[in-house]
């Protein structure tokens, strides 16, 4: 349990619980066939009816007890698994909230679902269907072989002896197929990822004719994941049949010794029946150790995966400075974003770098200074890295070497999220998501109104566009509603960064999709918009540069940059005018 992320102090603490309440439901079964077997055995010797009576009493309360207990279990144990689950997302949220964009530049989407899905799935059922189960069993076993022996010394020595039988079974049915159980969770993320690939590029694999490839290689994909689904069932159906076959063999010789003692006059009939039952109790607590034990590779593999994502190397967070005083404060405070005074924003001496690359910089010897009211555009060829200056302003990338100061204050020493939470940026490439387009713009504006929504769109010519959408601002958005074009979707994230009202505004290429005449409404509209504010526009426009009082050119360095992505170095500043 220590080795899972995300879990909370009581986490130990609850599977004790779950393990001590499965416990109690075992040994309420095992009771509830010792007494019943003595009740059944002792009533055709007719005993005073006051001693039926007591044994009647017990049976009702091992019954009530084990139904109590199994329903207990359940719940405790799936309280915790889920416990288990959620802290492991959250915390692996937190994680790739710091890694995003930069920080995975090789994940593919759809391996990240696997794992948070399935992989997550699997590290609830550690707790659910593997540890606790098997610890609850193993000490049932234990308790059950105790009270035999208490009743037939040689008896308990035979309970004993299958219990050992069956676990050492289990265990090497597991260790077998442990490399194929734990490569199963990489498996179900590989077939994952190649139907996300197969739904996202459809219709360039017909149109160039391999989908019969892609089709083939998903097979393929699909046969490796079945062969270790099976190899894992195999060892679990092997450890099942060695314990089967180990209970069995242990209430034959129960009754083997039982047998001999009876004869021998050492116990009586109603003995041998209570300690045969007490055999066949134990028998199905075994039986459930296979089962148990077989998720364990699995699910310690899955665990491994969500632990191996979370800790890739990342900007480096303080933790929360909000409690520490300082200058810092007066814009690190929480609160609407459209009242906190626009801060000056330095870049000096920037060398920018990308989280565990191991790369050159992207960027060398960079300065940059973002003035409320005064617009810097940000221009360079394809690969001179003026993406990558925003991942930096952004703390989605890390300085190398140089300095980021936001009012003064050194920004590194900042939590990432307080740093993001001044400024507002547009992608060159924005999502939207499948909601409504009310709900996409007002993410980073949760009271703008529908007025100021609409009026914004039309500055930005997306009147004309929104009055033909059948439900206007309720109509739903792509990939499963109305569809956007490249331009549109560009404007729509403008529009977005725009509504946050944060102090700092981050467009990257907002105008790349766009005509002449629309590129420069739209660059007029922000303009406006960000008037007071820090504005850094990049773009490939060489028209839209006479618009910004000062320019940065960025120029690609020379020598084997291929390898970084936005690699360059920046070339001087120079004036609108010049």
């Amino acid at each position: 349990m220590n080795r899972l992320p995300g879990l909370d102090r009581c986490a130990g603490r609850r599977l004790l619980a779950a393990i001590s309440i499965g416990l109690a439901g075992e040994l309420g079964a095992m009771g509830l066939l010792a007494t019943g077997a003595w009740l059944l055995l002792s009533a055709s010797l007719r005993p005073p009816i006051l001693l039926l009576s007591v044994a009647i009493g017990a049976v009702q309360l091992f019954s009530l007890q084990r139904a109590f207990a199994r329903y207990g279990e359940r719940l405790a144990s799936h309280s915790l698994g889920l416990g288990v689950q959620a802290g492991l997302r959250v915390w692996l949220y937190r994680r790739l909230a710091r890694l995003l964009p930069a920080g995975l530049p090789a994940a593919n989407e759809g391996d990240l679902l696997a794992r948070l899905i399935s992989d997550t799935g699997e590290a609830q059922d550690l707790v659910v269907r593997a540890a606790g189960p098997l610890l609850a069993a193993v000490a049932a076993w234990a308790v059950g072989a105790i009270t035999v022996a208490a009743l037939l010394p040689a008896a308990g020595g035979v309970v004993l002896a299958a219990g050992v039988v069956a676990l050492a079974g289990t265990a090497a049915a597991v260790a077998v197929v442990s490399r194929r159980a734990a490569a199963l969770p990489a498996a179900r993320g590989a077939v994952t990822t190649w139907i996300h690939q197969l739904l996202a590029s459809g219709e360039e694999l017909v149109a160039l004719g391999v989908d019969g490839w892609a089709l083939a290689e998903l097979d393929r994909r699909e046969r490796e994941l079945g062969a270790r689904t099976r190899a894992v069932a195999a060892a679990t159906g092997l450890g099942r049949a060695v314990a089967t076959l180990a209970g069995g063999a242990g209430v034959a010789g129960v009754a083997w010794v039982g047998g001999r003692a009876l004869a021998a006059g050492r116990i009586g009939p109603v003995e041998l029946g209570v300690l045969v039952f007490l055999a066949l109790s134990v028998a199905g607590i075994l039986r459930a150790l296979p089962d148990a034990a077989g998720r364990l590779p699995v699910s310690r593999a899955s665990v491994q995966r969500l632990t191996d994502l979370g800790h890739r190397p990342g900007p480096e967070c303080p933790g929360d400075v909000g409690s520490r005083p300082g200058p810092a404060s007066h814009f690190c405070l929480n609160g609407p974003s459209a009242h906190r005074p626009s801060p000056l924003i330095l870049l000096r001496g920037a060398a920018i770098g990308y989280p565990g690359a191991g790369l050159r910089p992207a960027v060398r010897d960079f300065d940059l200074d973002l003035v409320p009211g005064q617009p810097v555009a940000l221009t360079g060829p394809s690969g001179s890295g003026k993406t990558s200056v925003l991942f930096a302003l952004l703390r989605f990338a890390d300085l190398t070497a140089g300095q980021l100061t936001i009012g003064g204050d050194d920004a590194l020493a900042l939590p990432p999220e307080r740093v993001r939470a001044l400024l507002a940026w547009s992608p060159e490439q924005p999502r939207l998501f499948p909601a409504t387009v009310r709900a996409n713009l007002r993410l980073g504006a949760p009271q703008a109104g529908d007025a100021q929504i609409a009026e914004l769109l039309r500055r930005l010519r997306l009147g004309p566009w929104l009055d033909r959408l059948e439900h206007g601002l309720d109509t739903v958005l792509a990939p499963w509603g109305h569809p956007v074009s490249g331009g549109e979707l560009q404007r729509l994230s403008v529009a977005r960064a725009l509504l946050a009202g944060r102090p700092v505004l981050l467009l990257d290429e907002p105008t790349r999709h766009l005509d002449a005449a629309t590129a420069g409404a739209v660059l007029a509209a922000v303009l406006d918009q960000a008037a007071g504010r820090s504005l850094l526009w990049v773009t490939h426009r060489p028209e839209e540069l006479a618009r910004f009082p000062v320019v940065r050119r960025l120029a690609v360095a020379p020598g084997p940059w291929a390898a970084a992505p936005g690699a360059g170095r920046c070339g001087p500043p120079r004036s609108a005018g010049r």
